[in-house]
């Protein structure tokens, strides 16, 4: 063997452990140092033309994460497809799932996520390697509590915390189980919690897992009116958190900032946070903090009388809010969805395996004339029951999922979709026959400072037993649906102007005596209503609204708790606002809840 051909076998060695290393460090500091992560990505990529492939995978992995932790998700998402089609070994492609089902959720395609989560957790009892399932767990546990399955993400949260790989499982699981456990806002966690979770990512030199704990323990104390507590956690760290260059971490911090800065009185740090969460936002389609920043821009205009500028402002905010709604509502079919989807598998496989078995059983009976015989009709009808109940299972999931997408899950109502359809069609049966038709919309006073006080349990409960009295002083034939967050819509056919108002003084004095318990307190609500009749603007249900609306608009700016009939004198004052609104929503697409006052 020539001395230059052993020195050309050790060279590659040598290179192949330095790739290797290079790859490993590069691994460890994708998230804490993201300027060396991406020199040593530069000097990989320089190498990849004479990379085996096992190591070409490994890289084409972080560019790929390097892409999605950008924000450039138009490149990363392909990088990771096509790194999954090319099966890596189990290792990397439990990763490569882990990556993509979380950049895909990021994107708003959720269907393809939750597949994606799917593959992963199938494959997790297979992966032993530590830092992989670190991974996949906090990906698990981010995407159920995407839908709501909060127990489900704490488990997945404290699995991280016990295995704690490398020492990094306080401060990566106990981020995700803090962000669980404040969304849900039905435990409470220990400050303490919140304060170790804090300090082990502030050691570890992971500035953006800290600063989310900080995002959500400040809009914790926000909730509760300690708004002091709330800037105490986040004064000063506007330029940590934007060194993370984390897009969606910025946009949440400016917003909440905006929120706080509100409450407090300050006006002109609300609008620079506010514009700057909005900035960061729509520069890559992030929702959630599009509301609230567009919400308070809107509330600045309007009271520095900037009529022009406060109605476009309101416009974006009613499109974000419906968006963010829709969102939730997409987030959540798409779960559905996909676990339906895995369950019919599930039978089909089973049936086919039942089809073998019978084909083997027929096989075995051949010997046995009589009793094959009997045997064999059994079986097709055992076969026959099969397929039945295969059938019925898939019809009624069909039937739940219709119900699902015509209901307001919180309430069981109409959702705003579906009142607005049935709405539609009553005014144009309505229309042959000329018969009056009054709409009625009525909207919950105070509703915020419920929600403040007593949480979104206390909110939720409240709304359902509106829900419940309202429904009580209903006809068989009236139209009743939830149009936005504390807004109700009501069709009544057949009604005449002053027996609508009749009705709704009815409705407003029930609501006025409702008492709702919730553990030692009593929570007292009342509410506007405002009135339109076809008799006044003819059968059109956006000119029904529209006019309805500005009535609950001057219901609100008389003291509330009233009922008001529209009036062609409304027209100047109110009625502008509210057609503006009607007009932003394709065809009545947006909720019709407004930003008064509460």
């Amino acid at each position: 063997m020539s001395l230059l051909f052993i020195l050309t076998i050790a060279t590659a060695a040598v290179r192949a452990d330095t790739v290797d290393d290079l790859l490993a460090k590069a691994d460890g500091l994708k998230s804490i140092e993201p300027a060396t992560f991406a020199s040593i990505l530069d000097d990989l990529d320089r190498r990849s033309g004479s990379l085996p492939a096992p190591q070409l995978h490994r890289l084409q992995y972080l560019k790929a994460w390097s892409a999605a932790y950008s924000a450039d998700y138009a490149t990363a998402i392909p990088m990771l497809r096509s790194l999954i089609e090319e099966n890596p070994e189990p290792t990397l492609r439990f990763r490569t799932l882990a990556t993509t089902a979380n950049v895909l959720s990021i994107t708003r395609r959720y269907e393809e996520a939750f597949a994606r989560l799917e593959e992963l957790l199938n494959l997790l009892p297979q992966i032993t390697d530590p830092a992989a399932r670190q991974q996949g767990l906090g990906v698990a546990s981010y995407l159920y509590a995407q839908v709501g399955l909060d127990d489900i993400a704490v488990k997945y949260a404290g699995q991280i915390i016990q295995e704690n790989w490398a020492g990094l499982g306080l401060c990566r699981g106990g981020r995700l189980k803090l962000e669980a456990i404040y969304k849900a806002a039905r435990l409470e966690p220990s400050t303490q919690e919140m304060v170790d979770t804090v300090d082990a990512c502030t050691r570890i030199g992971d500035v953006g897992r800290a600063n989310f704990v900080r995002v959500y323990a400040a809009e914790n104390y926000m909730r509760k009116g300690r708004y002091d507590l709330a800037l105490t956690l986040l004064d000063g760290r506007r330029d940590e958190i934007e060194s993370t260059h984390y897009k969606p971490l910025i946009s949440l911090y400016d917003s909440l900032l905006a929120r706080i800065y509100r409450e407090v009185g300050k006006p002109d740090l609300v609008r620079k946070y506010a514009l700057s969460s909005i900035n960061y936002s729509t520069e890559e389609g992030f929702i959630e903090p599009l509301v609230p920043s567009y919400r308070l821009l809107y509330l600045l205009a309007r009271e520095r009388g900037d009529l022009a500028a406060a109605l476009d402002y309101h416009e974006k905010y009613a499109a974000a809010d419906k968006g963010y709604l829709d969102e939730l509502s997409a987030r959540q079919f798409a779960y559905e969805k996909v676990k339906h989807q895995s369950l019919a598998n599930q039978l089909q496989i089973d049936a086919l395996n039942k089809q073998n078995e019978v084909l083997q059983l027929q096989q075995a009976l051949d010997k046995k004339a009589v009793e094959a015989s009997r045997l064999y009709i059994v079986l097709l009808l055992l076969v026959a029951a099969f397929i039945a109940l295969f059938a019925y299972r898939t019809k009624r999931s069909q039937l739940h999922f219709m119900k699902l997408s015509q209901q307001d899950g919180l309430t069981g109502i109409a959702n705003r979709p579906h009142f607005i359809k049935q709405a539609d069609a009553a005014l144009a049966a309505h229309r042959k026959t000329g018969t009056e038709v009054c709409a009625v919309l009525c909207d919950l006073d105070y509703f915020k400072s419920i929600n403040d006080r007593y949480g979104h349990a206390g909110g939720d409960l409240v709304l359902k037993q509106v829900v419940a009295e309202i429904r009580r002083h209903l006809r068989a034939n009236d139209i009743f649906g939830r149009v936005g967050g504390e807004e109700f819509g009501v069709l009544l056919p057949g009604c005449s102007l002053e027996a609508a108002r009749e009705r709704c003084e009815q409705l407003r004095a029930a609501l006025d005596a409702l008492k709702v318990r919730l553990d030692e307190h009593e929570i007292t609500t009342s509410a506007s209503f405002g009135i339109e009749t076809t008799a006044s603007c003819g059968y059109e249900l956006r000119q029904l609204l529209a006019n309805a609306d500005a009535a609950l608009y001057q219901a609100k700016d008389s003291g509330r708790n009233c009922v008001v009939a529209y009036d062609p004198s409304m027209a100047n004052t109110f009625t502008s606002l509210a057609t503006g609104r009607l007009r932003a929503r394709e065809h009545f697409g947006q909720d019709f809840a407004s930003a008064r006052t509460r």
